[in-house]
Formats: structure tokens, C-alpha cells, sequence
């Protein structure tokens, strides 16, 4: 891929590339730089048998490489030739390695690693064999996949959100119900089979739990295209004392990202504590304050990365009903999201900050029988500082939902939730959840 010849002159660059997958000594808490890099390299070409060879020419190199421990290998592909390479990286992102072009050149490599990054130079010592062109080689390559490149830096981050935002929805969503119940919101036919305690008495411990299934579907051109399924478990217990309503939630989430190159799974382990305070007969404020840590384990290169997203939210909350039969749910909020990525063989170290300004309305119809179905609409939008791992941005985005709750016992409530995107050109995101109320 480095040869010399017209269009096949250009070994050394994509071997110089390899090397870029280098990472530190074993042992050592170090960097895995294993992935795929891509990128212009600039080729300067001498001493070749025909003049009309020596030059300066461009080509474009993806290079793979494999990491273990302070020893790499790897491949460099183009349109004119394949090379492998070898060599070893420091503990500070500084590597040397040999090349050998399939054309007969060979020669060195020298670079250093950054987050997301190779700059690297290469010399070929042996010349290629049909043109006798010896060439210097240098560039700058991109990662593009495996653990710490941009592509599965958007993964994560879409990830990361997703989670957070079917956490918060459903705890507001369940803190609508339950806290319209123990304050008597509710109209009497609710209230009579809700599960919820008596409003006559102190309501007793009551426990909820949802099981959503949330599948996000990325198709910007600007990063590889990846699919992730979430299985995301909420579940918690509340009770009302006073004018308070207090609960904590746990979550658990396990998902799965098919991307080119990149495919990973994770285990996210959550806990937010929130509470609620009733204003008037249909006006509460409520707030919450989250921390999920998530592992993630890429499949391909075998690297790990931690995430560590702490979030505070705050909310205005209505529940009206009309009729003993229409019922109004709204709430407007902002939430605080900070996200730090430890990846202790990757390099995507960084921390980002971004606040949510969200809008939330609902109407639901309940019948003689019970059951309740509804519509609703969930905005939110969001102000997002850049980071080593995300650019800086500024966007919104409109979800539409719909579902059904109907109790089965004076304790027990069973109900259903769909809700999708419908604004985001790029991202498709859908969640299906299945809710449990449970008072004891």
C-alpha cells in the first residue's frame, strides 16, 4: 500500500497509521489506543527509478490496529497497497514501530497518540521493488471506531441521555399519580380502586416498578450509524407524610450498541431519591437528585469505559380533573446533568456539563370500568458545553406518547406506555414501558 510506482508509492504512511493503535505497558494504568484511525496522508516521493514519480501526493488511509499491552499490530489499508506493522508505545502515547508494504517497501514509524487522535511520521528504508521509490510519510488520522473515538463517543452520550431521560419521565410520571392520590386530586372513582391507602389515614409504604424497553436508531452521516436496545428496570417505594410525599428509585439497565467496528454493551446500576410537596388542591413542586454509573465494555477491541452522570431536577407539577372523568397532567422543569467518562484504557477521560429546560402536558380519559387511557406530548430542550469527547450544542426535541393504567385490586395498578420521537431528523428513539403500583 506504500509503494513507490505512480499510485502505489505511499507505504509508509499507512503503516505510520498502525502504529497509532499502540498502547501503554501492560500493567500500568495506561491507555488502549486499539481501534480504527482514517485520514489524508501526505506522501513526499525520491529516488525513484522514473523521475516522473519523485513528488508530493495525497491518499487516504484507514488504518486497524490491535493493542496488547505496550505491543501493537495492525494493518493499513488505501486503494493502492496493504501494510502491516509492529512495534510499541510508552505510557505517554509515544510509539515506534516497523512496516512492511506488500509492494516490498519497508521501513519506521514514529507518532503519539491523543484522545482521539494519530500524528505520526514514517521513513521507508528499503525502496519499493518495481519503482525504486524511497518516500517520508506523514499525517494526522481520526479514530472512528473502537473505545474512545468520536463515533462511540455519540453512542454513549445518546445512551447516557436516554437513560436519564426515561428515568426522570418515569418517576414524574408515577409521582403525578401517586401524589394526586394520597392528596386527593383524584376523583372519587380513581381514588376508589388507585393503589393507593385510604385517604382517610396516613397512606402506608407504597412500591412501583417499570420495565421500558427504549431503542435508539442513529442515522446523521456525521458518525458511524449505530442501534442500541436499552432494558431499563425503575422501580422504588414512596410514601406520603404531611404535606410531603417522599421515595427513592433504583435503576437498572443493560444495553447493547451494533456499530460498525465498536459493538458494546453495558450495565448501568442507578439511584435517585426525589419528593414532592403539595402547593394547592391541584399544584405540587417536586424534585429529584440521581446517579447512575454505567460500564461499558467494547466487544470488538475488548476496552472498558466508565461513566459516571449525576443529574438534579426540579418541577412545577399540575393534576386537574374535569367531570370526574377527564384528567389534566402538566409539569415544567429544569434538570442539571453532569457526566464524567473515566475510561481507564481508552483515553475518553473528559467531563460535560448541560441543562434541560423540559415541558410536559398529558390528557387522559377514565371510564365506569376504570380504565384509564391518555395521550400526551414531552418536550425538552438542551444547552450542551463541548468536551474532549462531544462538540458543544444547542437543540430540542418533541416526544409524543400514549398508554393505558387500569387497577386490577384496591393495591394494585397495571399500565402501559409508548412513546417516540418525533422532531430529531437523525435520531429515532422509541421506549415501551410496563408500570406496577403496589400499596402495602
Amino acid at each position: 500500500m506504500f509503494t513507490c510506482n505512480q499510485a502505489t508509492t505511499r507505504p509508509l504512511s499507512i503503516l505510520t497509521l498502525c502504529l497509532l493503535i499502540f498502547s501503554p505497558i501492560a500493567g500500568a494504568t495506561v491507555q488502549n489506543f486499539s481501534g480504527v484511525y482514517e485520514g489524508n496522508t501526505t506522501s513526499v516521493r525520491f529516488n525513484c527509478n522514473a523521475s516522473t514519480d519523485n513528488g508530493t501526493f495525497t491518499e487516504f488511509d484507514i488504518i486497524t490496529f490491535v493493542q496488547n499491552g505496550s505491543r501493537v499490530t495492525g494493518t493499513v489499508t488505501n486503494n493502492n497497497s496493504t501494510t502491516t506493522f509492529s512495534g510499541s508505545v510508552t505510557d505517554s502515547g509515544q510509539f515506534t514501530a516497523t512496516f512492511t508494504e506488500n509492494s516490498g517497501a519497508s521501513g519506521t514509524v514514529v507518532g503519539t497518540f491523543s484522545t482521539t487522535r494519530l500524528q505520526f511520521s514514517a521513513t521507508t528504508l528499503t525502496p519499493v521493488l518495481n519503482s525504486g521509490c524511497l518516500s517520508d510519510i506523514s499525517g494526522t488520522l481520526t479514530k472512528t471506531s473502537g473505545g474512545g473515538s468520536v463515533s462511540s463517543a455519540a453512542a454513549i452520550t445518546e445512551q447516557s441521555n436516554q437513560v436519564i431521560r426515561a428515568t426522570t419521565t418515569l418517576i414524574s410520571q408515577h409521582l403525578a399519580g401517586a401524589v394526586a392520590s394520597a392528596f386527593s386530586f383524584t376523583p372519587t372513582i380513581e381514588n376508589k380502586a388507585s393503589a393507593s391507602a385510604d385517604q382517610e389515614q396516613e397512606p402506608p409504604i407504597s412500591f412501583w416498578g417499570t420495565s421500558a424497553l427504549s431503542e435508539i436508531h442513529e442515522d446523521s452521516g456525521t458518525v458511524a450509524n449505530f442501534d442500541t436496545d436499552i432494558y431499563q428496570f425503575v422501580g422504588g417505594f414512596d410514601k406520603k407524610i404531611g404535606k410531603f410525599f417522599v421515595g427513592s428509585a433504583f435503576t437498572y439497565v443493560y444495553a447493547e450498541t451494533e456499530q460498525t467496528g465498536q459493538d458494546s454493551s453495558s450495565h448501568v446500576f442507578g439511584i435517585t431519591p426525589y419528593g414532592a410537596y403539595q402547593i394547592t388542591d391541584f399544584m405540587f413542586i417536586s424534585a429529584l437528585a440521581g446517579y447512575n454509573y454505567t460500564h461499558i465494555t467494547d466487544e470488538v477491541f475488548n476496552t472498558d469505559t466508565d461513566v459516571h452522570d449525576y443529574i438534579l431536577e426540579s418541577d412545577l407539577n399540575f393534576y386537574k380533573t374535569f367531570f370526574n372523568a377527564i384528567i389534566v397532567k402538566s409539569r415544567i422543569g429544569t434538570r442539571f446533568h453532569h457526566t464524567y467518562v473515566s475510561s481507564l484504557g481508552n483515553g475518553l477521560d473528559a467531563s460535560t456539563d448541560e441543562l434541560i429546560w423540559l415541558g410536559d402536558f398529558e390528557i387522559g380519559y377514565q371510564f365506569q370500568n376504570q380504565l384509564t387511557t391518555y395521550v400526551g406530548t414531552y418536550y425538552e430542550y438542551f444547552d450542551r458545553e463541548s468536551s474532549s469527547f462531544q462538540i458543544k450544542e444547542h437543540d430540542g426535541i418533541l416526544f409524543i406518547r400514549g398508554g393505558i393504567s387500569y387497577p386490577l385490586t384496591n393495591n394494585l395498578t397495571l399500565g402501559g406506555t409508548v412513546q417516540a420521537d418525533l422532531t430529531d431528523e437523525d435520531t429515532d428513539i422509541i421506549t415501551g414501558s410496563i408500570n406496577i403500583r403496589l400499596a402495602m
